[in-house]
């Protein structure tokens, strides 16, 4: 497969701050696979589920033609979480089974290089992974690397980032990647930094290439000494921003390998996760059309920068 994307599948029910709820959407890297196949179908999917996996994802999967082939039936249920909004976002977030059976489930959950390497061939040219940066994954990364050219996209777990005793283990890590993306609260406490301006600059000094998330303002593509900023966008009525950051991230990840300048990958990003608004979970129904429609938006955005 050209592009694999390696993460956690969960199905979330979300609890506003008004008190209503929304329950039973498609969550966690299915999001990754949403960014990417705006502009690109040849993606494989591999994460860990329950023999649940289909009554949740099985028309989502079937009607985006994804292959199943990734997926590692291993887990007792898949992952399944409420989310509990404040006034200012994500606030909190619960196993609906329960913290013991969670723990259970996280210790199984374990997506090991080898098992992505399986999958990798001569004509892999991205993977993005969702992982701890206490994961055994990156100390087992000559599986991937003996096997493909393939360029590894790190998305840094907020938990990770905004934790300071984590940073120094998260330094080593980004390190060990190809490319990684952080949003501008977790740029913040992992550069100890305050403007967008000094994260910017703190990345740069680092040296590996970032999509740098600003949420609603926008994203940045950083490489070498140079930083492009491309504003956000809607594409229609904004009904729920969850995944925006995963879909951004994974489409970033797309365009960079693809050799797209800076300021367009940036803009690939920003819209995927412009479909991503239009509703609960990842879109729909990514058809040929959409993503006829997709390129169209890209270029009409080029000719105004």
């Amino acid at each position: 497969m050209k592009y694999i994307v390696a993460g956690p599948t969960i199905v979330n029910d979300i609890l506003f701050a008004d008190g209503s709820k929304s329950t039973g959407h498609l969550g966690g890297s299915i999001y990754c696979v949403e960014g990417i196949k705006i502009w690109e179908d040849d993606i494989l999917y591999v994460s860990n589920v329950g023999k649940d996996f289909e009554t949740f994802y099985g028309k989502w999967m079937e009607t985006n033609q994804c292959s199943l082939q990734g997926l590692q039936y291993i887990l007792p249920h898949t992952q399944y979480t409420e989310l509990v909004y404040g006034a200012e976002g994500l606030h909190s977030e619960y196993s609906i089974y329960g913290a013991e059976e969670e723990a259970e489930v996280e210790a199984l959950d374990r997506i090991s290089a080898e098992v992505i390497s399986s999958y990798c061939d001569s004509g892999t040219k991205g993977i993005y992974i969702e992982a701890a940066e206490t994961s055994g994954f990156w100390d087992e990364l000559l599986a991937i690397r003996s096997k493909t050219d393939a360029k590894i996209m790190w998305e840094i777990p907020t938990s990770a980032a905004m934790t300071e005793s984590r940073h120094q283990k998260v330094i080593e890590c980004i390190k060990k990647a190809d490319i990684y993306s952080v949003n501008y609260p977790e740029a913040k406490s992992l550069f100890q930094i305050e403007t967008e301006e000094e994260a910017v600059q703190k990345i740069i000094e680092l040296g590996i290439p970032c999509f740098f998330r600003t949420g609603s303002r926008g994203s940045y593509m950083i490489d070498g000494k140079e930083a492009a900023f491309a504003k956000s966008l809607t594409v229609g009525e904004v009904i729920d921003p969850t995944g925006c950051g995963n879909c951004s991230t994974a489409a970033a990840m797309y365009a960079w390998c693809e050799g797209n300048s800076l300021y367009r990958t940036a803009m690939m990003a920003n819209i995927s996760a412009a479909y991503n608004l239009l509703q609960y979970g990842p879109y729909p129904a990514i058809t040929k059309e959409i993503q006829k429609q997709a390129k169209v938006l890209l270029e009409e955005k080029i000719k105004q920068q």
